[in-house]
């Protein structure tokens, strides 16, 4: 198969721009793939940085602990004040009469 002067003309620029245009493609996967790996490297270093939040889980343990120490020390107090007014009776005397 023979190329006449005027294909020729035509098909070696053509040859070159798709030469290119397979180089690009080949590269393609090579430049996502790199812009993953910056992207996974950033919020690396995002997490590296940054205090972890603290799970609710935690913090709802922490709420019922305070409100079972809360209870505790209400009925501590109660049992106080019921003993202050078992002791403090109105009509019984504080002191005993041996000799009547």
């Amino acid at each position: 198969m023979s190329l006449k002067s005027i294909e020729l003309q035509i098909a070696i620029p053509r040859t070159h721009d798709a030469g290119k245009l397979q180089e690009q493609f080949n590269q393609r996967g090579q430049l996502i793939h790199d812009q993953l790996a910056d992207t996974i490297k950033k919020e690396d270093d995002i997490k590296k940085t940054q205090v972890p939040e603290n799970n609710d889980s935690e913090k709802i343990k922490l709420k019922q602990e305070n409100s079972n120490q809360n209870q505790q020390q209400q009925k501590k107090q109660k049992k106080e004040e019921e003993q202050n007014e078992q002791s403090e009776h109105p009509y019984k005397g504080k002191s005993i009469d041996f000799f009547g």
